[in-house]
This record gives structure tokens, sequence and C-alpha cells, in this order.
């Protein structure tokens, strides 16, 4: 059996879709079990803007790792993988596999697997926001996402929410799988020194974990500070993640607010120190409008660390409010919210057990990858 993967970006690229789609690549290839899975992407970094990652981050890469060179498409940020067909083609698959709607490698899929008549899964990662109601989105849905969501015969969907918004778009789909994200959770409790200690950052720590992206809404966290600050004098504001284009910006916001004391940017750091700071967070701040799933949100829970977190998208499944979290509409929400945590223990407590107990109960990786496997032994057949 081979199982051809496509997507846009691949790690060493950064992103929640990325890590998803590594995770389900690295745990279902297995040669023994006549296993052979492949990935075909590109060597994109970041997207809109464009950028290549670092060529010595890729002279490890495993050699079933294929990367196409990528071209841009005029007015709309709709990159393309050169020769794809013919790649995935050469590649000769028993099961087609790709993410992200919008996506050309997942419309360019479809197509092949509907033309060869092979068996084909599509993530979707599909979400609602402000931008996708512009009129060419719209136009896309109508046409091109219409035809790749008919050519799947199965849609993996990462939550509840996901697979109502799809209903909601009348999206044709054949069938619908629940499979979201798994998490580590006996990695996440192993204890760790505090990340933040060496970087000199001391108090309450509040942690955001996210690329800096316009859709993320980090805005919101540091305007919200203000008010925690208040409250909790030694209060900081940490942000990990990969920098697309926006922490010029949030600099100059958090110094037009007198609080470039209290924001920190780390960029991006190693997986191990990610989970430390998660371990060593007092909460995690989600601002996002949009999440398919949330896999941030997810970690922390994991670790222990109770979040505060819009209402959006999968959200109330990822972290269920009262249970494993604090939710909020709008940004004058948020400095009561944290207040109430860093002023609480005993609730950081609960909500911290009981998050990494749905955690370990909802969302692992074991349970998420037979469900998998067993649907490629269903559609090989």
């Amino acid at each position: 059996m081979r199982i051809v993967h496509t997507c846009l970006r691949y790690p060493p690229a950064s992103g929640g879709v990325e890590t998803y789609a590594q995770a389900i690549v690295e745990r279902t290839r297995n040669i023994d079990a006549k296993r052979d899975v492949r990935v075909i992407t590109s060597r994109l970094r970041t997207h809109g803007p464009v950028s290549e990652l670092n060529p010595a981050l890729l002279l490890d890469e495993p050699l079933y790792v294929h990367r196409l060179q990528h071209a841009t498409t005029p007015f709309i940020s709709y990159p393309r993988l050169e020769a794809l067909p013919y790649y995935i083609g050469h590649h000769q698959p028993t099961i087609l596999e790709s993410y992200s709607f919008w996506y050309q490698p997942a419309d360019i899929t479809a197509s092949h697997a509907r033309r060869y008549h092979i068996p084909f899964i599509f993530h979707p990662m599909y979400y609602e926001n402000e931008i996708r109601q512009k009129t060419i989105w719209q136009l896309y849905k109508k046409t091109i996402g219409h035809r790749t969501f008919a050519a799947a015969d199965v849609v993996v969907v990462i939550s509840p929410q996901e697979k109502e918004l799809i209903r909601l778009a009348n999206m044709p789909v054949k069938r619908f799988e629940l499979i979201p994200p798994g998490v580590d959770v006996h990695n996440s409790r192993a204890p760790k020194l505090n990340p933040f200690l060496k970087r000199g950052i001391r108090g309450n720590i509040i942690l955001s974990v996210s690329r800096l992206a316009p859709g993320k809404k980090l805005e919101d966290a540091i305007t919200a500070m203000a008010g925690v600050i208040k409250a909790h004098g030694d209060a900081q504001l940490v942000f990990i993640g990969e920098d697309f284009g926006s922490r010029h910006r949030l600099e100059a916001l958090a110094a037009s607010l007198g609080l470039s004391q209290h924001v920190h940017f780390t960029g991006s750091v190693s997986q191990d120190e990610l989970m430390a700071a998660y371990e060593h967070a007092d909460v995690l701040l989600h601002t996002s409008e949009y999440e398919a799933f949330g896999i941030a949100v997810a970690e922390s829970l994991a670790a222990g660390t109770p979040v505060v977190v819009r209402r959006v998208g999968a959200i109330p499944f990822v972290a269920p409010e009262g249970l494993t979290s604090l939710q909020f509409n709008t940004v004058d929400e948020i400095p009561e919210l944290i207040n109430t945590l860093l002023g609480d223990t005993n609730l950081r407590q609960r909500l911290g057990n009981q998050g990494q107990q749905y955690v370990q109960t909802n969302f692992t990786w074991e349970k998420s990858i037979k469900k998998l496997v067993k649907l490629y032994d269903e559609l090989s057949q």
C-alpha cells in the first residue's frame, strides 16, 4: 500500500496543519506493515509573504519527503506546486491524502484522484472568517473547492464544529470521519526547567503560542495587558511563534501603550522548550479569531495549564468552558478573566487538572492513528 500525501508546506515549516500532517505521516509509515507513506510538498516557509526554508534545515530530511518548486498566482494567495500531477503519478499511489481547503495541492490531488479512480482522503481544515467572505473566496468555494470536496471518498474533520461549517457551506461530502490531532500527554507531564527564567522573564507568565500573523489577533493580547498589570504588576506576556510579518507592528503597539517591559517575543523555539513553556506558564491566552482546532490550546491543557481563549470555531470542543477554560468574545473581557485565574490558585489547579484529564481522554494519537489505519485498509480493498 502506498499512501501519498500532498500539502503546500511541511515541517520544518511551522503551523498546526503542517505538524498535524507530519504526525500522521510519521505515525502511519510502517514498511513492515507494508505501508509506504510519502509526501509531496514545497520548500515554502511562509506563503504570505512568500519565503523559503533555509536549505540547511533540509539536509537530513527523510527520502520519502519530495519537495517541488513553487510558483505564485497573480493577484491572489494561491501558491502552486509545479508539475504536481506528474509527480503524483510518478509515485504510483494506492491512496491519495491531502490537506487544506483553498490550496492548490489539494485541488490538483482531487483532480488526479477523480481522473484515475484513486481513493482520496481530504483534510480540509475548514473555517470561515471575514476574508473568506470576499468574492474570490465565494467563487472558489462554488467551483474548484466544490469539486475538491466532491472528489473525496472521505473528508476528515478535526472537530464537530468543522463538520457543521462544511455542512452549512453545502459542500458535497460522501462521508465524514472525525479524527482530531493527538497530544502527547506523557511528554507534557515530564518535569522541565523553567525556560522563562533563563531569558530573564520573571513574574506571572501569560503565554501566547501562535504564528505572528494578522488573523491571530495578537494585538488583543497586548491591549488586554494594560488591565492585567493594574491588578498584577509583575505580569509578563510572552509570545512564542514564528514571525509572519506582524512582529514589528506588535512591538510598536506595546511601546505605544507603555508595555514594552511586559511584552516579550521569543521567536520559534524547540519542541522541548515549548513544552517547558506550557508547564511553567500561569495562563495560556489564545486570541485567534478562527480555529479549525487549536493545537496550542490542547497542548497547554495537557501540561496542566489553564487557558483563556476566544469563543470561536472548534474551541468549545477542544477546551470546554468552565471545565478546562475561561472564554471571551471581546477584548474587553480578557483582563478580568486573566486576573481571576492569577488571583485564584485553586481555580487554576482545578482547570489545569481537568484539562489534562480531558485531553488524555479525547485527544490521543493512538486513537487517531488507529482510526486512520483502519480507513486505509478499507479504502485499499
